[in-house]
């Protein structure tokens, strides 16, 4: 059986789709060394508390327990950014698949192949990096609190957290950004041409699905940019020289704006007043 890259795509998915599992073992591992640890310090302490203060001990404890109860601190990450947010959703693209052997059916074929599964695999790297980033928060509570931003209670380590969230959350960011912009989180993909007049059906539907195919690539884009907007934003927070507020928010809102291209190009168009012969979304 012929292999296509949509298949590709989604054996990279499904390949790692247990790593989160491994991650949560690795967790609890680390937790009961931790907590060993901070029993250790503990014994330490008692015996000389001027070289081994209590605070290390605590230090071990909290991050050993939020460690060994690693599904709920996500819940509790998840909950604290997205809880009551209703995901984003597509309306579907208005594109036929019999549209003969041309550029424009082979970039219908391409996108349809690799729509679905991109769109699992970027859900997925989401989640997995929500994790991992929640774990290097919980990590960072062992560091000192002279080390700034990247210490326990650092703004570094806070926007760690809040970041993580955003993106075990990815789908329902997408759609409070879409709310916040458009009023919905249902995004308008389907377009359709308001002035066919002189042209076949034939070659309706050939713009049709041409621009549902460019649509939906830039769909994607979108996505992966707005996905970028909270990494810059993490790290921003950390200090990191080479990133910068506007620059995350430029990836944040350009990404949602061009995953909600179609609800923009609705908006343009009431605005200029050529709804009557220009391409609308529904």
């Amino acid at each position: 059986m012929a292999m296509t890259l949509g298949d590709s795509i989604t054996n990279v998915t499904v390949s790692v789709q247990d790593v989160p599992g491994l991650l949560a073992g690795f967790s609890y591992l680390m937790g009961i060394v931790l907590g060993a640890w901070g029993i250790a310090k503990t014994y330490n302490h008692v015996l000389n508390p001027t070289q081994v203060p209590i605070w290390e001990a605590i230090q071990r404890f909290l991050a050993g327990g939020a460690l060994f109860a690693l599904p709920m601190v996500l819940e509790a990450t998840y909950n604290t950014v997205a809880a009551g947010l209703v995901g984003a959703g597509l309306t579907g693209f208005n594109a036929s698949g019999t549209i003969g052997y041309g550029l424009d059916a082979m970039l219908y074929q391409f996108m349809r192949d690799i729509f679905s599964p991109t769109v699992w695999m970027l859900t997925g790297f989401c989640y997995l990096a929500g994790v991992i980033l929640v774990i290097v928060g919980i990590m960072r509570m062992l560091k000192r609190a002279d080390e700034g931003v990247r210490g326990p209670g650092g703004i570094g380590t806070i926007f760690i957290f809040l970041v993580a969230g955003a993106l075990l959350s990815g789908n329902a960011m997408l759609g409070a950004f879409s709310t916040s912009l458009f009023g919905t989180p249902d995004v308008a993909t389907f377009g359709v041409l308001q002035y066919t007049t002189g042209m076949t059906g034939a070659e309706v539907a050939h713009v049709h699905t041409v621009i549902s195919s460019v649509l939906a690539f830039m769909t994607i884009v979108g996505a992966i940019s707005f996905i970028r907007g909270f990494f810059i934003l993490k790290d921003y927070s950390n200090g990191d020289q080479q990133a910068s507020l506007m620059a995350s928010f430029t990836h944040l809102f350009g990404g949602a704006l061009l995953f909600n291209l179609g609800p923009l190009l609705n908006a343009v168009q009431y605005t200029l007043g050529i709804d009557t012969f220009g391409l609308i979304f529904s």
